[in-house]
């Protein structure tokens, strides 16, 4: 007979709404204030300013204290903060992770109940047996072990927690009161707390359902159906509901159980390539990735041999898709990096979101010329020297000190390749990483031989572009030579102020005046030295196509500017 089951009473709501109000309303203040004072510095030009860290990371553990105790949606909201590099800095960020791994289970009684009824049917009739300890607990539900009773196979079941729908909508409901009061009395042009609401509310609602999350692990089968390094344990049908969802049980190894993978004489080494290698091949080629890639949701099946060790990925309520237009702006940017184009890299930015209406885009892009200066230059395969740990640094540093807001697809990307990088670093510390998602980036950037024609085109369009700006302001040139890699050149105009060429990671810059003088010949000599560079440049990071295509327009440059004399 089933349970019946329970609501939270009217005295319970009040208590745990007001106790979530409070401590929402105080961390989200100290969040956005601090935020609010690096982002008016340095948009004053002063870089100096830093965040007040201890004082974060002394808010967010009280944070996560309470969290725990309260749990459900709070759990949820602490990690999903934990992804948010435009609201945390660094160091404190870091005190969010540990949430995955801090969540109680519900008591058994719970599980029985919920079961009940949802299938109407006695507990031993639907199991052959059932573990009463949970073998994973997240915070909207767990997992047991059992055994079906109609066909004997041993299964995962995962149960939602106790009057999750309730909680959910009292505390969301709670989070959208704080957020109306702060942005009621602190306008905000640099934090989008609505937009962080809405996100936050999709991501809860898709993964308090069930039924989208066997959808989503069906997509993922189709998807690695052809594919022996990766292993998608099957979804059963007959038994999908909203609040339950029964699996296929993988007897397998945790990725950051080292002790386990080496007494099984695992290639450590092979399970990190093969883990990442699954992950780009979603992020870059389907288009849909599984957004929540910790040690805890991916395992090496203990039947597959050292050698040949098969990953297996779990827990699909977290994923993200990348759109055709979300693809073509992602592109620009990396079109805008290779031509030094500040503004079209804060252009294709706002198209996917990450800049905000009222944003003060001038300071952006400011920011965004000294990454430029940073790491311009570096090819594809130079950047496989690069230390992850730091350009990653790098890109939190600059979406925190400016007015960015990530979108949510984005945040979860940004957390998986964080936790990827750490797992391959943690099995084998001689893992490349970028090595890795470089095949895969240029196939996904149009640099692979099907799509070369695109990137020729857009590229060329955007040479051209810098061309005109080029006849007309000669302080453009840098875009385009800013260090030619046989010479290393810095070219001085006469009566122009100096301009000065920078090679982010790979040394300093020589100088060797150049005087020019003649209008049209200044023009023509101006465009030579302009589409020479970049036809160096683009040649060195793998280029050919646009590179010949500036090598040759330097060619007819160069025999215009002999047929003047």
């Amino acid at each position: 007979m089933h349970t019946k089951r329970t609501r939270i009473n009217r005295f319970s709501q009040f208590m745990r709404s007001f106790r979530v109000i409070r401590l929402l309303l105080w961390t989200l203040w100290v969040i956005y204030r601090e935020r609010r004072r690096v982002v008016r510095a340095r948009e004053q030009g002063n870089y100096e300013v830093q965040p007040n860290v201890d004082v974060l990371i002394e808010v967010l553990v009280a944070f996560r204290q309470t969290a725990i105790k309260l749990g459900v949606l709070m759990i949820k909201l602490g990690q999903f903060l934990s992804t948010r590099a435009d609201l945390l800095p660094e160091r404190a960020l870091a005190v969010l992770t540990s949430l995955q791994d801090e969540v109680p289970a519900e008591p058994f009684e719970h599980v029985v109940s919920v079961l009940e009824q949802e299938y109407k049917k006695p507990i031993m009739e639907l199991f052959t047996s059932i573990e009463t300890d949970c073998t994973a607990a997240a915070s909207l539900g767990q997992v047991h072990k059992a055994v079906l009773a109609t066909t004997g196979d041993t299964v995962a079941v995962k149960v939602q927690r106790p009057n999750i729908d309730q909680l959910v909508r009292m505390d969301l409901n709670s989070l959208r009161f704080v957020i109306w009061v702060i942005t009621k009395f602190f306008h905000s042009d640099f934090i989008d707390m609505w937009g962080f609401y809405r996100e936050f509310r999709r991501t809860v609602i898709e993964e308090t359902d069930f039924v989208t999350e066997a959808t989503n692990a069906k997509r993922f089968q189709e998807m690695f159906k052809d594919n022996h390094a990766v292993y998608i344990p099957k979804v059963y049908e007959d038994y999908i509901t909203r609040r339950v969802l029964i699996l296929e049980w993988i007897d397998g190894i945790k990725l950051n159980d080292y002790a386990a993978l080496d007494a099984a004489h695992m290639n450590r080494l092979e399970i990190a390539n093969r883990t990442v290698s699954a992950y780009f091949y979603q992020f870059f080629e389907a288009g849909f990735f599984h957004a929540d890639p910790h040690p805890g949701n991916i395992f090496v099946k203990k039947d597959s041999s050292p050698d040949n060790p098969i990953v297996t990925f779990l827990d699909f309520g977290m994923v993200g898709s990348i759109t055709r237009g979300m693809k073509r702006s992602m592109r620009d940017i990396f079109l805008g990096f290779i031509t030094r184009d500040a503004h079209a890299i804060v252009v294709a930015l706002t198209q996917l979101g990450f800049i905000g209406a009222g944003a003060n885009a001038v300071s952006i892009e400011k920011a965004i010329v000294l990454i430029l200066e940073q790491y311009h230059g570096v090819t594809l395969g130079q950047m496989r020297n690069l230390e992850m740990g730091e350009v990653t640094r790098d890109i939190v540093n600059l979406l925190y000190g400016q007015p960015f807001q990530i979108p949510a697809q984005f945040a979860f990307t940004g957390r998986a390749i964080g936790t990827l990088v750490g797992v391959a670093t943690g099995l084998a510390p001689d893992f490349n990483f970028i090595e890795v998602a470089i095949p895969y980036a240029r196939n996904f950037l149009g640099m692979d031989t099907n799509s070369t024609r695109e990137t020729i085109q857009e590229l060329t369009t955007k040479l051209l572009e810098n061309g005109k700006v080029l006849l007309s302001l000669p302080r453009s040139v840098e875009s385009l030579i800013t260090r030619i890699d046989a010479g290393q050149m810095e070219v001085k105009l006469a009566n122009l102020p100096q301009m000065r060429g920078r090679r982010g990671r790979n040394g300093g810059s020589g100088g060797v005046p150049i005087t020019i003088g003649g209008n049209g010949r200044t023009s023509l000599v101006l465009m030579f030295l302009a589409s020479m560079g970049g036809g160096i440049y683009l040649s060195n990071i793998h280029l050919a196509g646009p590179g010949w295509f500036c090598l040759g327009l330097a060619g007819i440059t160069a025999l215009g500017a002999l047929l003047r004399r």
